[in-house]
């Protein structure tokens, strides 16, 4: 039995909230290795008009999230590596995230970014997209960007984020 943690993710028209339960230490780990994922207790949110659904549960494929909110444990901290933040812009469908992608001090992400797991963690981000036509801009500590839905990604040299400050 995993543990039950807080949902919410970013398809192409909508906002998806509820709970996943996860085997893994971190939701990063648990969408990498899922090709789909059970939500429960979910509520879709249009961005195109705002209505709202809701299902006690609801299978979705990774391939349909863009954007994840990361949350829930952070993992082992004896597994984690030294990196070297890196600043990134990307467009994912509907969506522009700008902040902090980690990599070996030595590595490119950006280059390197296909080699990468399909779910890639932004650090101090900004999420913009619009909301039943108007914009949206929200600060998260990390989001897990879809790296193969990816339209563009382009290095920064300071991410919005930093001038948005921490909504």
């Amino acid at each position: 039995m995993g543990t039950e943690i807080d949902f919410v993710g970013f398809a192409d028209d909508c906002r998806v909230e509820g709970k996943v339960e996860v085997e893994d230490a971190r939701l990063a780990d648990f969408l990498n290795r899922s090709r789909a994922i059970v939500v429960k207790d979910v509520m879709l949110v249009s961005t195109i008009d705002g209505h709202t659904k809701n299902f006690d549960q609801l299978e979705i494929e990774r391939d349909e999230l863009n954007i994840v909110v990361a949350s829930g444990p952070r993992g082992d901290p004896k597994r984690r590596l030294a990196t070297k933040p890196s600043g990134v812009a990307m467009k994912l469908g509907p969506y522009a995230a700008e902040g902090f992608m980690h990599a070996p001090p030595t590595a490119n992400p950006i280059r390197g970014l296909g080699s990468r797991p399909t779910m890639v963690a932004l650090t101090d981000a900004v999420l913009q997209y619009e909301s039943c036509g108007e914009p949206v801009s929200q600060w998260y500590r990390t989001l897990l960007v879809n790296r193969e839905l990816a339209i563009s990604l382009r290095a920064v040299t300071s991410p919005s984020a930093l001038s948005i400050g921490h909504a």
